[in-house]
């Protein structure tokens, strides 16, 4: 057992480092999503946005900024930092004891390994988000029979075909989706049923961000398209597109409302959700 504090102090630095590495990968993707993203989406609906919409967004976008530019850029200094301040103590400590080189080496490595483990894992949570089922499907399914009968067979499913680089989509999750899910909160017989295509990582990111509660399926994008064609007839893919099935395991809705209109909303899947068969 080493005993030095030089040694324990140089080696904590370096287990730190590639945290910190992570932490600014981790603020530069949220940056492109929550920065980049929302500015694209302002340029693009420039003339459908009012002038208190577009400062809403870019009073966000502007904070948010400051904040995650604040943070790459404390933390690359804090890196720089660490790694004067690891070789000094290593340095120290090679003058204090000469020591072999491989018992040092193989506590620094374990100590490297035990924090990044920690840091992976802390990053990797959203299985254990309340409410949010991740479901795998056959890569050959092209309609929701299956899929209904598996997973959804006696209720009503709010079905929605999103992106994960999807402006409107994202919208929809920030602003509109949870009054809907609180709304028939108690209600055991409505799914809610999330069919995305993309990058894997962001759907991911973005359930946790939108904390999206329900059923979510990602899909290679042939898939989401023969799936997306066969249910709504359409041979252009428009996201996001919202469909019902009843309670039979019927597509009722192939345009369905999306959650901001509300209102409508909330009448087609009471129609639905209050058939008598």
């Amino acid at each position: 057992m080493i005993k030095s504090p030089y040694f324990w102090l140089a080696a904590l630095m370096v287990a730190i480092i590639p945290c910190f590495i992570i932490d600014i990968v981790h603020h530069y993707l949220d940056w492109k999503k929550e920065v980049r993203e929302e500015l694209i989406i302002v340029v693009q609906n420039l003339y459908t946005f009012t002038k208190d919409q577009k400062a809403n967004i870019l009073d966000r976008v502007f904070v948010r900024n400051q904040a995650l530019m604040f943070l790459m850029y404390v933390k690359s200094f804090a890196i720089l930092l660490f790694v004067v301040g690891s070789s000094y103590f290593f340095w120290r400590y090679q003058k204090q004891t000469k020591p072999k080189v491989w018992q040092p080496l193989l506590y620094t490595i374990g100590m490297v390994a035990c924090f990044l483990s920690i840091k992976i894992f802390a990053l990797n949570r959203v299985d254990s988000i309340e409410n949010v089922n991740l479901i795998s499907i056959n890569p050959n399914t092209s309609s929701f029979e299956e899929i209904y009968n598996t997973h959804f067979k006696g209720s009503v499913v709010d079905v929605d075909f999103w992106g994960t680089t999807c402006g409107p989509c994202l919208q929809e999750f920030r602003n509109f989706t949870k009054p809907l899910k609180e709304k028939y909160r108690t209600r055991k017989d409505i799914k809610y049923l999330y069919v995305a295509q993309g990058n894997e990582y962001l759907w991911r990111e973005q359930i946790k961000k939108y904390n999206v509660e329900g059923n979510h399926i990602f899909i290679s994008e042939d898939q989401y398209a023969k799936l997306y064609r066969q249910s709504t007839k359409d041979s252009t893919i428009l996201m996001p597109r919202y469909l019902i099935i009843d309670k039979k395991g019927k597509l009722v809705e192939s345009n369905a409302k999306r959650p901001s209109d509300r209102d409508s909303l909330y009448v087609q899947l009471e129609k639905y959700l209050f058939e008598i068969y």
